[in-house]
């Protein structure tokens, strides 16, 4: 494409990103504060991956409109060049100077240079910021490579630009090899009540009462009213710290991937995350941890399956924890539906009679049915969202939305079962900092003599499940018989 349609292909994407942000704007605005229905969480999902793909495309654009500048750049020079070294006389017969052609040469970078020492495209852009000449050179020459083999059709399409990188063009084999661990994410985490940490105190303390005021008919005229003394109790819910911490060598920083320290910061992150949500969902209470849903004293608990789970067996128990869950009393409500990864698999794999799911695709609408696959293959926690405290839900079971989390145990009791939670997510209370990021240190002296930097993630953050207890319901893990209850499923 020359500039002007590159320019028109620009302005398109942006418009179509603007539509897309406006989808999300809109989609927020009708949440109100509240957690999103399975169908806005899935407007939002489908809005977010169409602006990262428009994103892409930008990267990609702004890379060609780089180049066709540089393109048009380089031959205003080479016919300014020509114009000054041919005389005047002999302009109007140029002839192109030399006969030669380089039909096959070995690329500045390659992975085996790198390997064995010779040349690194990373140590040249280091060595380049403080005046390597000979980094510089072999720089231009691979930027010359790269813009020589787009020209031919041979370079393959990569989501971030040239232009993006000041003109630096990352090796090929190098793109791809950055790979993080992959976390469990924080789904049910993201599901609860958000509140602000206090800026102080290592306790929140929230008033609870245990025994309420009474009413009753007065038994006769001018006689004493029923009269019940209030007692309250303070929950006390302690503010833990949770962080990870890893140390890097001097050298790795400075001879080696720059950036490399925010790699490991994302990771670092990553653990903290799911770290979290393992308190929220099975915390102990014990050793500096948060007390989790499932250790909280006084939530729902179904009973044993007695036999190998079922369909209707599941259905039956988890229809039981909602309404066990629903009869606490007024203001409480079951709002969702937590379960392993492997037990939503197991759902969608039952069918009836005849071989047809009880789990449906929610696509043309669901008759009958036991519950609605809307995201198949999705996790809960899948990090695509641009917002940490967003919930991925992959679905509805009796009309709650339902969302996964590799963080829901599966070595419960006897038979190592995995569990199913119910939950009025309003009564389940995280207390954060800010947004939910942890905080970042780096120390480069505390192992100084070795070279060493240690990089450190931490953060403060307080949950109860204990303001009312029976706003939450389990079951899973009571079963002692060889196969019995919520064992591992077999697909």
């Amino acid at each position: 494409m020359n500039l002007d349609q590159i320019r028109a292909a620009i302005e398109a994407a942006l418009a179509t990103r603007a539509t897309h942000e406006a989808t999300v704007t809109t989609v927020r605005a009708a949440m109100n504060g509240a957690d999103p229905t399975a169908e806005q969480a899935t407007q939002l999902r489908e809005a977010r991956a169409a602006i990262v793909a428009v994103d892409a495309e930008l990267d990609q654009l702004q890379a060609q409109r780089s180049d066709a500048l540089d393109e048009q750049r380089r031959e205003e020079r080479a016919a300014q060049m020509r114009r000054e070294l041919v005389p005047a006389a002999q302009r109007g017969a140029e002839r192109p100077v030399g006969g030669a052609q380089v039909t096959s040469e070995e690329r500045t970078y390659t992975r085996d240079k790198d390997v064995r020492g010779e040349t690194s495209f990373f140590v040249d852009a280091f060595r380049m910021q403080f005046g390597d000449l000979e980094a510089r050179q072999r720089l231009e020459r691979h930027g010359q490579e790269v813009l020589a083999e787009r020209e031919a059709g041979n370079l393959q399409s990569r989501a971030v630009g040239t232009g993006g990188f000041a003109g630096l063009v990352v090796p090929q084999y190098l793109v791809d090899l950055a790979a993080r661990v992959i976390r469990s994410g924080r789904p049910v985490a993201n599901a609860m009540t958000h509140l602000p940490l206090p800026a102080q105190g290592m306790t929140v303390i929230v008033p609870r009462g245990t025994t309420g005021a009474a009413a009753a008919s007065q038994a006769t005229e001018n006689t004493a009213l029923q009269n019940t003394d209030e007692v309250w109790a303070n929950l006390n819910v302690p503010v833990v710290t949770i962080g990870g911490q890893q140390d890097v060598s001097r050298q790795s920083l400075e001879r080696g991937t720059p950036g490399i320290d925010e790699i490991v910061y994302l990771d670092l992150a990553g653990a903290y995350h799911a770290e979290l949500d393992r308190q929220v969902i099975n915390g102990s209470g014990a050793s500096g941890q948060m007390l989790g849903i499932l250790q909280t004293a006084g939530i729902g608990q179904g009973t044993a399956f007695g036999a190998q789970v079922t369909a209707a067996s599941f259905n039956g128990k988890l229809a039981g924890a909602i309404a066990g869950v629903a009869a606490s009393g007024s203001g409480i409500a079951p709002r969702l539906i937590a379960m392993n990864p492997r037990r939503w698999g197991w759902l969608t794999a039952q069918a009836d009679s005849t071989g047809r799911p009880l789990v449906v695709p929610g696509v043309a609408g669901p008759f009958n049915a036991m519950g609605v696959n809307q995201n198949p293959g999705a996790y809960g926690g899948d990090g695509s969202a641009d917002d940490v405290r967003t919930t991925i839900y992959v679905g509805a079971l009796q009309g709650l939305p339902t969302t996964t989390d590799a963080n829901v145990p599966t070595t419960v009791g006897t038979n190592a079962e995995d569990q199913v939670l119910v939950a009025d997510t309003a009564h389940a209370l995280l207390w954060e900092d800010g947004d939910g990021m942890p905080r970042q240190l780096r120390f480069d002296q505390t192992l100084g003599q070795n070279l060493t930097v240690k990089l450190v993630v931490y953060g403060y953050a307080a949950f109860t499940a204990g303001r009312y207890p029976q706003a939450f319901a389990k079951f899973g893990g009571l079963d002692t018989g060889a196969g019995n209850g919520l064992v591992a499923p077999t697909f």
